[in-house]
This record gives structure tokens, sequence and C-alpha cells, in this order.
């Protein structure tokens, strides 16, 4: 079983979803978490805001289909990509509620991969947008450590399928 905490994320990634947030304030906003998994890891290379009108101050819900079309959209300009969960905005400075903890576990025991989905959290602070990254471990939701990276590599001709295929991609020089 694979129980890293760790989570690699590009900045292009981490701003397009603090963007989206400060855009969609006082509401909330998501979408899902494309990349792929490095020695065990997930590599969030893209974050990708799915619109929806079923979201308020205290709610976000992606749309039924959307996700599955955002992973199919990042793959045709990437085939390494896939899903590796999804993220949401908090207009005030609170963590996962409930609710988010509750869906988080449903999707890793209703779809299980290793390691599971991770579930962002963008809560809105003093300072700008804090995030907060959950990935199930051995039953219980643990604290994601959060690694800055630049972006993936260019594809090549013999890379390895995409996240979401449980594929691991081709070992490159330039790690994140």
């Amino acid at each position: 079983m694979n129980t890293s905490t760790q989570l690699w994320i590009t900045e292009a990634a981490r701003n397009a979803m603090t963007t989206a947030a400060a855009r969609a304030h006082p509401d909330e906003t998501g979408g899902v978490l494309i990349g792929v998994y490095l020695d065990g890891h997930p590599w969030i290379i893209k974050a990708i805001e799915i619109p929806t009108s079923d979201r308020g101050r205290s709610h976000y819900r992606i749309p039924a289909g959307a996700t599955h079309a955002a992973v199919l959209t990042a793959r045709a300009a990437d085939h390494r990509l896939g899903y590796l969960g999804d993220w949401h905005s908090h207009p005030r400075d609170v963590g996962p509620s409930p609710t988010d903890l509750a869906s988080l576990a449903m999707v890793s025991m209703k779809k299980p991969r290793l390691p599971n989905p991770t579930q962002i959290v963008v809560r809105r602070t003093d300072y700008g947008y804090d995030l907060n990254a959950r990935r199930i471990v051995a039953l219980f939701p643990h604290v994601c450590t959060i690694r800055l990276t630049g972006g993936l590599p260019s594809a090549t001709p013999q890379a390895h399928e995409g996240a979401d295929r449980g594929a691991a991609p081709p070992h490159e020089t330039d790690h994140p």
C-alpha cells in the first residue's frame, strides 16, 4: 500500500486554482486535478475549473460527466495526463468540511487506486489563498505535503500512459 502524502503541484496549477477562487468569490468554484504519478507521488500539472450552476457560498458540485470530459480533453493534449483528484474553493478561511471529507472517502472507496485521489481546498485567508490537500491513506484522510514544481517535460513517443490508468510516467532527468 502506498502511504505517501507527498504531493507535487506546478505553480501554474496552483495559480489556476487561486485565480479561479478569487474570480468566483464570494461563491465557491472548483474542478479537477490533472497530472501523472512520478515515483509513486501524484504530480498535479493542471487544475481545470469546471463551471456549474450548482454552487454558492457554501457548496460546489461538479456536474455529472464533466470530470470525464475534462480528463479526455487534457489527455488529447498530452496522453500521459490523467485524473488525480478534485479541488474547490472556500470563500472563508476554513478547511475541509465534514461533507468534503465524506466525499473524499466515498470516491476513494468507490474507485480505489494507489495512491487514492487527492482533494484540495483553496481557502481564502487575510493574505490571499492557501491550499489544503488531503488523501485517504489507510482509511483516514491525511494532510498532504505540497511541493511546488515547474511543468511536465515534453512528451516522448515512448511515454507511458496517464495517471488514471495507474501507470507511472517514465523517469526523466527533470524531477520536481
